[in-house]
């Protein structure tokens, strides 16, 4: 197996230590605030359209069964699935994929996805490529704190703001956690709070659903609601002193991102399914990840920029063993409500104008069974894989992308690049590029210091005619 894949410098910051964090806190009483502060020089860029869809498959499924088959490798190496025909000439995805192999028309492949090193577990990855960076921040912990670095749905909030009531980003149907704690990946870490993608943590396919956050306490009117923030707002302008807390400025950013969303009439609309029909609902399929990317396609629509729907949490495509039983289970689902989203964007003319992303953090050992160096806690029994972060593939769609094709390539076994390698700067780059955001745009930390956002550059294999 060869490793050639590319490696692009990158720069990193700590993010903002306690001392700094306080910091902000005083500066609010003053009446400056991290808004004020992260003044961005954002370059002026033509977009290439209107949102960006994520669709996060956690865990790292292996891509020699998915979008990388390998019919000729070794039994160990390519696992069950028989490569199978597709709308593109000449590209086959894995037989547990046969309804969006229909699709292929729509999408391209990138097949050397890489982080350009062996690491250890899910979670760095999720902080690295959720935010567009190549190696963990030294202050990089397992639990999401303030000093991670932003990520992509929190930068796109912070210089895409929608003007309405619809915030920019937002994830569902939960937070990706670990234990019960949020990882680093989705929020706005040095950013501050008030650039957290907002998060539904409810099932869209419950036949109740509502978001919680959407529905005003009992006995509340729009109207009341209106009172209690001038309330809210006569008191604070009395009580600057207790900004000096960095904890009640956060509080109070989430309090009035809470407010704006329950009185936005356009974030309601789009929040209620009961607008679509019986017949499109049942073709996504009544689950949890078919009715979470139903609800994508209306936040989409409805002009939210940022779309992560989480296809399970932490650990989901985690294989560790039983891989053949595992995607039995699991890829029926997903394949069902992958392939009826793409045609459903497609159906709604909203493909052209959505950046579409299909990923995870990485992908899995290319021998069943065999163990990764610094890994072994996490060791694979024969019919598992282990980590694997040397090469993964991802699938683009809308937004100019070359559908019918295939980017990029692994070696015989799926194990390494073949060549160029794509790293996650590089796809952040190309989601910050699809939003007319230049990826060297600079924010400016508490302290004044210029942040570049992203040192990747544009994956401009996947598009037309460049």
């Amino acid at each position: 197996m060869r490793h050639e894949s590319r490696r692009v410098p990158h720069i990193h910051r700590t993010g903002i230590v306690r001392r700094e964090a306080l910091q902000v806190g005083f500066l609010g009483a003053l009446g400056m605030t991290t808004e004020g502060l992260l003044a961005a020089r954002a370059v002026a860029a033509t977009p290439r359209a209107k949102r960006v869809i994520m669709v996060w498959l956690p865990g790292g499924p292996p891509q020699m069964q998915l979008w990388d088959v390998k019919p000729d490798s070794p039994s160990d190496c390519r696992g069950t699935a028989q490569p199978i025909r597709t709308s593109a000439p000449g590209v086959e995805i894995g037989s547990r994929l046969p309804l969006t192999a229909r699709h292929a028309h729509r999408y391209c492949i990138v097949r050397s996805l890489t982080l350009g090193a062996e690491d250890e577990n899910h979670i760095p990855g999720h902080q690295e490529v959720l935010a567009g960076i190549d190696r963990r921040p030294a202050t990089f912990k397992s639990f999401a704190t303030r000093n991670d670095w932003p990520s992509l749905g929190s930068v796109v909030s912070a210089l895409r703001p929608n003007a309405s009531g619809l915030p920019a980003a937002i994830h569902l149907p939960y937070r990706i956690k670990y234990q019960g704690t949020p990882v680093p990946g989705e929020a706005a870490g040095w950013l501050g709070s008030k650039f957290d993608p907002w998060v539904i943590e409810e099932d869209p396919n419950q036949a109740k659903f509502r978001v919680p956050d959407l529905v005003p306490a009992a006995g509340f009117t729009i109207d009341r609601l209106d009172n209690r923030q001038r309330l809210l707002a006569g008191i604070d302008s009395v009580r600057r002193d207790l900004d000096s807390d960095a904890s009640i400025r956060q509080q109070s950013d989430v309090t009035q991102r809470a407010f704006a969303m329950s009185a936005s009439a356009e974030t309601r609309r789009a929040c209620d399914l009961q607008q679509e029909s019986v017949a499109i609902r049942d073709r996504y399929g009544r689950t949890t990840w078919g009715q979470s990317l139903l609800l994508a396609r209306r936040l989409a629509a409805a002009g939210v920029k940022y779309v992560q729907v989480n296809i399970g949490n932490l650990n989901a495509w985690d294989y560790h063993r039983s891989e053949d039983a595992s995607m039995d289970k699991m890829m029926p689902p997903f394949d069902q409500a992958f392939s009826a989203f793409l045609q459903d964007m497609s159906d709604h003319g909203l493909l052209d104008e959505t950046l579409v992303i299909c990923t995870s953090e990485m992908g899995r050992n290319p021998v069943l069974g065999k163990s990764v160096t610094g890994a072994a806690v996490n060791a694979s029994e024969r019919d598992g894989r282990n980590h694997w972060q040397w090469v993964w593939s991802g699938v683009f769609a809308g937004a100019g992308v070359r559908g019918g094709t295939v980017v990029g390539a692994s070696d015989e076994w799926a194990g390494y690049p073949d060549g160029k390698g794509f790293m996650p700067c590089d796809m952040g780059a190309t989601v910050y590029d699809t939003l007319g955001i230049d990826p060297r745009t600079e924010v400016t930390d508490i302290q004044g210091r210029p942040v570049v956002i992203n040192q990747g550059e544009v994956m401009r294999e996947i598009y037309r005619g460049i």
